[in-house]
């Protein structure tokens, strides 16, 4: 299952113009490297994505053969303003398709697993989205612009829903980084019981994921395609991986259950990854315990860095 070959010949990237919204995010602070690695000439989008004008000059300017859009606010519990999520996520896209009205290119763009909303069972792209957030409503609003705009207007759009990525340089109020950082301190942290079945898997796998979607040859688009493991995990399980390859006691020092769920703490969220294997080949190369001592590895680096 791992390392499956892509079924289509896939664009050199070499020499060609590409354009990244959210270049300074999670995913495109590895996505930046990944390019310039692969010979793109990429370039990260440096204006405020809620301002049409400063969104047509960028365009105008590098004249992108291939868009991802990975711009968006909201992404973490502590982005709240509704305003500016909607400002963002569905202007941003808006002022992007105008911009882009006269350029030949492929869109690659974000949506969120958020967009399906409750569930249970392995989520695949058929099923109904009822976002229950803010932030995934309006992301769902932008990918719904998209393949509206794409099938009347015939341009190449591919849209990932990235499920639980994780790896160096995320943010850390999320949980990944959050656990790591406070076992790492030496103090207690305190989770909910974790009864909940997410999907985590590497940054390095979702970044092949969008350089897949950038240059394979797909049949039939515009495509919604879900990204991640499509291996379910209870997230207590998680976070005792975690513990177990810091080791030193850190086990001793989770309070499982002292935090309650959120309103909108789902307890499914997980994905079928059926489409993108057979249509990208995607197929995840980096193991969950793997992928976890690669980021402990290099928060330890940058707790050494921060203390000198």
């Amino acid at each position: 299952m791992f390392g499956m070959a892509p079924p289509h010949d896939n664009v050199s990237l070499t020499g060609r113009r590409v354009l990244v919204t959210g270049a300074r995010g999670f995913l495109g602070s590895h996505l930046m490297p990944a390019l310039a690695a692969a010979g793109a000439v990429a370039h990260a989008f440096q204006g405020d994505i809620t301002d049409a004008e400063a969104v047509r000059a960028e365009v105008s300017a590098v004249r992108p053969e291939l868009v991802f859009h990975m711009a968006a606010y909201g992404t973490t519990p502590i982005q709240r303003d509704e305003a500016r999520m909607r400002a963002v996520n569905v202007g941003g896209i808006e002022h992007l398709w105008e911009a882009l009205e006269r350029q030949s290119c492929r869109l690659v763009q974000t949506g969120t697993c958020g967009e399906y909303g409750p569930a249970m069972g392995a989520l695949a792209e058929h099923h109904i989205c009822r976002p229950a957030t803010a932030y995934a409503q309006t992301v769902h609003e932008a990918v719904l612009l998209s393949l509206d705009r794409a099938r009347h207007g015939g341009r190449e759009l591919i849209v990932l829903r990235p499920f639980g990525p994780y790896g160096p340089g995320d943010r850390s109020e999320r949980l990944v980084p959050h656990v790591i950082d406070g076992l790492l301190s030496g103090g207690r942290i305190a989770t909910t019981s974790g009864q909940q079945r997410r999907d985590y898997s590497h940054v390095s796998d979702h970044v092949r994921a969008l350089i897949l979607a950038g240059t394979g040859t797909l049949a039939d688009m515009p495509a919604v395609l879900n990204i991640g493991s499509g291996r379910p995990i209870r997230v207590r399980d998680l976070i005792e991986t975690i513990a177990t390859v810091i080791g030193d006691g850190a086990l001793a020092r989770v309070d499982f259950g002292a935090v309650p769920l959120r309103p909108n703490d789902l307890p499914d969220m997980f994905a079928d990854t059926t489409a993108a294997r057979r249509l990208l080949g995607y197929a995840p190369a980096v193991a969950l315990e793997g992928g976890l001592s690669r980021t402990i590895a290099w928060h330890r680096t940058a707790r050494v860095g921060a203390a000198r």
